[in-house]
């Protein structure tokens, strides 16, 4: 299984020590065969001076971990890696084990990842891209059995395969194995989140959406639907995405075998340093709401009734300038 090529990326936004624990995981996975892309939508060269330094063993040779038997003991050093600009990613290839590129612009989520998947679309030597947040950890298998799961469901048209997230500060209950979303008031819920770790498919309800955080995709899945939608920022770009993939007879599913620690929130809240500072999360999720919706363009009503119902909460909450944001947003 070892000829499967996989490029997994990842996105960094000040979150250098996020990754850098990531990548110690990644490098420990049984299936071998990958190159792993780092897109750095940081405003200053920091996080890649840092990613650097630990992959020529000149520093972080600590890591503080919570999961110790998956990042320990450390990768010998120096990793074979090379540092690009977004120009080059688009003119030149590479060899490296780590490429790390350089966004011009912070563009957001999907922006950073369709960076990597151009790159190796262009390039067009992988079976696989595996888009993983910076603020996991994964098991070791944990690629192997994505890989696995393709080929034991080949009859199937799997388009995003997702992992069985695990709460990375109590890895004794799930975070979620993917969401399920309201086309009647444009909300999504994740399935599986609170339960037991053990808890077994077969007791969960299907997904419509795998989470961000861990996205498998096959080359012929990505070169038939194509990149991530950049007109979002942050959230419902996997929705927009499982949508998209549905309308052409793609399989949204998830991998119980696969299981990656994620710090919910961690990742969210860097990528949200690239927005306005009297933005947060909240307001974030409810722009990208009110884009999907002018997307599909369905069920007009209940999506307005849901949004005021929205701005009532935040009202009664006291949050006066979220409310007063959503209403911008609304009636733009």
């Amino acid at each position: 299984m070892e000829k499967e090529k996989v490029y997994i990326v990842l996105v960094n936004y000040n979150g250098w020590k996020d990754t850098i624990e990531c990548l110690e995981s990644v490098f420990k996975l049984s299936h071998m065969n990958f190159q792993t892309i780092v897109v750095d939508n940081s405003p200053t060269d920091d996080s890649i001076n840092q990613i650097e330094a630990w992959a020529l063993g000149k520093a972080h040779k600590n890591i503080v971990t919570a999961h110790k038997k998956l990042v320990y003991p450390l990768q010998p050093k120096p990793i074979r890696f090379r540092t690009i600009t977004q120009k080059e990613s688009e003119r030149n290839f590479y060899e490296d084990q780590l490429l790390i590129i350089k966004a011009e612009n912070n563009k957001g989520f999907s922006a950073g990842n369709n960076i990597a998947i151009k790159y190796a679309l262009k390039r067009n030597d992988f079976d696989y891209c595996w888009i993983l947040n910076n603020d996991t950890v994964v098991e070791k298998d944990s690629l192997t059995k994505q890989i696995l799961f393709f080929k034991e469901n080949i009859e199937r048209k799997t388009g995003i395969l997702g992992s069985k997230l695990v709460n990375y500060s109590n890895p004794k209950e799930i975070q979620a194995v993917g969401g399920v979303f309201s086309i009647i008031t444009y909300t999504s819920k994740h399935i599986g989140s609170g339960l037991p770790v053990s808890t077994q498919k077969r007791n969960l309800k299907s997904i419509d959406y795998a989470v961000g955080a861990s996205m498998f995709l096959s080359n012929n899945f990505l070169v038939e639907i194509g990149l991530m939608n950049e007109t979002y920022f942050l959230y419902y770009e996997e929705i927009d995405w499982a949508f998209r993939a549905k309308k052409k007879n793609w399989y949204i599913d998830w991998c119980e075998d696969s299981l990656v620690y994620h710090k919910e929130g961690a990742s969210i809240g860097s990528s949200m340093k690239g927005l306005k500072k009297s933005n947060n999360s909240d307001v974030s999720s409810f722009k990208s709401r009110k884009i999907f919706f002018n997307t599909l363009q369905q069920n007009k009503t209940m999506f307005w009734i849901s949004s005021i119902l929205m701005i009532i909460n935040r009202l009664r909450r006291l949050q006066l300038k979220t409310a007063v944001s959503f209403c911008r947003i609304l009636i733009k």
